[in-house]
């Protein structure tokens, strides 16, 4: 980072790359809940969920933002984009627990 930032900015950074962590870590646990309450019998594609989750979530929301927020610049763009995905994952979530047939609550 060529200058410093004010504490707001270092704080929301902070916080960008945290969602972005979390983010980053609920791919790997879906992956996990995933495979431990599939169909053994089924075809598999419930797993189909975690490429979605990747490639259509993770990749144009959550890796730009943590790109931003480790660089320090555009914080408020990449606050937005982490939240666009917060909220992408928690309907992918509801998701998931429709399909499977578990129940929400």
């Amino acid at each position: 980072m060529p200058k410093t930032l004010s504490v707001g900015n270092r704080r929301l950074r902070l916080s960008v790359l945290f969602a972005c962590g979390v983010e980053a870590a609920f791919i790997v646990c879906l992956a996990v809940f995933l495979l431990k309450h599939a169909d053994p019998l089924g075809d598999g594609m419930e797993m189909v969920f975690v490429g979605f989750a990747f490639m259509l979530i993770f990749l144009p929301f959550t890796l730009p933002a943590l790109i931003l927020a480790r660089s320090g610049r555009w914080l408020v763009l990449a606050a937005a984009l982490a939240a666009l995905g917060a909220f992408a994952y928690f309907g992918l979530w509801l998701e998931v627990l429709s399909e499977l047939g578990l129940p929400k609550a």
